[in-house]
């Protein structure tokens, strides 16, 4: 058996058209949240990117896994160790408390970790996997679930990989991150169906979350 994950940063409004796609190919997602950072907007060219208000739309990630992306979205390496255990730590409470469920995941913000922060991050409470932000395109399972790589960052990347994932017998794991607003700016959403499509129909393919990964071998 294969497995893909779909990993989406930030917690953004436009997370919300890609729910309404994953829920459409019965794709589950992870969707890794910063608690801190409600109402807050930033532009991406003539785009307004407006982070959601979680306490409000607690409801949109029904079915899928939410995660920590930390509370305010810092270079955590540059971060002292207190600062680390507060950015995760109270994240983790705010998410649980939201959502009234455990957070077992936690993604790194920006494309920026390293061990040091891995080891103060893997000891808070309920953390089971955590997301680097380094590529590794061998579709291999990760050797502890403390270091799980991305696959890919870019849809078209993605979809361009998926035939070499498929055919490689020896193959196991895809991890496709983004953020919901990247398929707003570049009008990609039809090439996001088609990613979700080409998984949720093959059956050599068992789409996961992030969490999901402890109950595959390794």
């Amino acid at each position: 058996m294969k497995y893909f994950i779909f990993s989406i940063d930030d917690g953004t409004i436009y997370d919300c058209k890609i729910i309404e796609i994953f829920n459409k190919y019965n794709i589950k997602g992870t969707f890794n949240l910063n608690s801190g950072l409600d109402d807050f907007v930033w532009y991406l060219g003539d785009h307004p990117i407006r982070r959601l208000k979680l306490n409000e739309n607690f409801k949109l990630y029904d079915g899928h896994e939410v995660a920590s992306h930390s509370l305010t979205h810092p270079h955590l390496t540059m971060c002292p160790g207190e600062d680390i255990v507060k950015e995760v730590g109270e994240d983790i409470s705010n998410l649980e408390r939201i959502f009234d469920r455990p957070v077992h995941t936690f993604a790194f913000p920006f494309e920026d970790s390293d061990e040091r922060c891995i080891s103060i991050i893997k000891h808070l409470h309920n953390i089971e996997v955590i997301r680097l932000s380094e590529i590794d395109t061998s579709y291999q399972l990760p050797n502890d679930l403390y270091h799980v790589k991305i696959t890919s960052l870019d849809i078209n990347d993605a979809i361009n990989r998926f035939d070499e994932f498929l055919k490689n017998k020896d193959s196991k794991l895809f991890v496709f991150v983004s953020h919901a607003y990247d398929f707003e700016v570049n009008q990609t959403y039809d090439k996001l169906e088609m990613l979700c499509r080409l998984v949720s129909e093959n059956k050599s393919i068992k789409n996961i979350t992030m969490s999901e990964l402890k109950k595959v071998g390794h």
